[in-house]
């Protein structure tokens, strides 16, 4: 495939005429696992911006679901009072997400606890942003969050490296725009998508032991950035593998990349405490 149209893109929210999201997360109702993955399109690298004023909750159905059950470690990031990514509470005052999430100056803080990224929940400020120190996107696009104080939730659990193979099961969450070209505002409600981990090289590099691949039936894109990849153990007990930093374009491809939460456990242990 052309080296250019393998251009991987920051998952940052671009709104006002280029909102990015969770494209294929929009459907009431889970879409089936796709079967035969196809090679990535193009992609672009999209600047950040705040969010739009209008609110407009129009369901363009693209495939995956709502998410209605609750999910109180997945947390809204707001920069400066805008909503700009996804994340989640691993710890008490410890929040992961990508680390070009957390790029640009600003006031950050989460909304825990809440499906609805305008409402409900506690909210907490974030008091210290930690970027992996060997971050240059995309290469260890992953980033720690403390916080201001201590939040009364249930936390992910990260996955370990048993946990993960090619072709297992996998969940994404994220709060992403609704429309496959990634304009139009953002939804107010959880989004999700199933497919699959996959060998098939979703960045430049063919062999990426740092990023994990997936393809499911819905496309990522903008708001999901800094969201988790979500795997099952044989207790069906929910692990986190990995935090959305890379999609490609247009959505409708399925294809992400995300951060592996694995290559960077001792780091996050050593940061964390976790």
């Amino acid at each position: 495939m052309n080296e250019k149209k393998r251009q991987a893109f920051r998952l940052t929210a671009v709104l006002a005429g280029l909102v990015l999201g969770f494209s294929g997360l929009l459907a009431t109702s889970a879409a089936a696992e796709p079967t035969t993955p196809a090679e990535p399109t193009t992609a672009t690298e999209p600047s950040t911006a705040t969010e739009p004023t209008t609110e407009d909750n129009t369901p363009y159905i693209v495939g995956g679901g709502v998410v209605s059950q609750k999910k109180p470690w997945i947390a809204a990031l707001h920069r400066d009072g805008g909503f700009t990514c996804t994340s989640t509470i691993i710890a008490k005052r410890w929040v992961l997400t990508a680390a070009h999430c957390v790029a640009a100056a600003g006031k950050y803080t989460v909304r825990v606890g809440s499906l609805d990224r305008t409402t409900g929940g506690t909210t907490a400020k974030v008091s210290k942003v930690v970027k992996h120190p060997k971050y240059n996107w995309p290469t260890a696009d992953i980033a720690l969050l403390q916080l201001d104080h201590d939040v009364n939730t249930t936390f992910a659990k990260l996955a370990g490296k048993s946990d993960l193979s090619d072709g297992k099961a996998v969940t994404v969450y994220g709060w992403g725009s609704e429309k496959a070209d990634w304009s139009g505002p953002l939804p107010k409600k959880l989004k999700y998508a199933n497919g699959t981990i996959t060998k098939v090289s979703c960045t430049d590099s063919n062999a990426n032991p740092r990023v994990i691949c997936t393809k499911t039936n819905g496309s990522i894109a903008g708001g999901d950035s800094g969201g988790p990849a979500v795997v099952r153990n044989s207790s069906g007990q929910e692990l986190q593998a990995g935090v959305c930093a890379i999609g490609h374009r247009p959505a409708g491809s399925g294809w992400a990349g995300y951060t592996s939460v694995v290559a960077f456990r001792d780091w996050i242990r050593s940061t964390a405490g976790v």
